[in-house]
């Protein structure tokens, strides 16, 4: 009888594991940065628009995993695209403002 000797093959999905759940996890940092920065009036969410690219980076890496790591690469794609879409019509709505009529 002989043992067989499994073999460590290099597999895109190894390397992107993780990634979806960082993007998730960033997705929902940036949720309270902006929820903090709108009740308090600091900004502290200058760098959201930065983050969220990031975040819709590794979800898209995410999506290349497992079937049962997708579902946080999924979630924060999600997340991070209405981030950005909302952090782009803020600044719109902020420019169509009319101060001085």
């Amino acid at each position: 009888m002989e043992l067989e000797v499994k073999r460590n093959r290099f597999r895109l999905s190894n390397i992107f594991t993780g990634s979806g759940i960082i993007s998730f996890l960033i997705g929902i940092i940036i949720l309270v940065m902006v929820n903090i920065g709108l009740l308090t009036g600091f900004h502290i969410a200058f760098g959201s628009f930065t983050l969220a690219l990031l975040g819709i980076f590794l979800g898209i890496f995410g999506l290349f995993t497992n079937r049962s790591n997708r579902l946080y690469a999924y979630w924060g794609l999600g997340l991070n695209v209405f981030i950005l879409i909302f952090a782009i019509l803020m600044f719109v709505f902020a420019w169509s403002i009319n101060a001085k009529p």
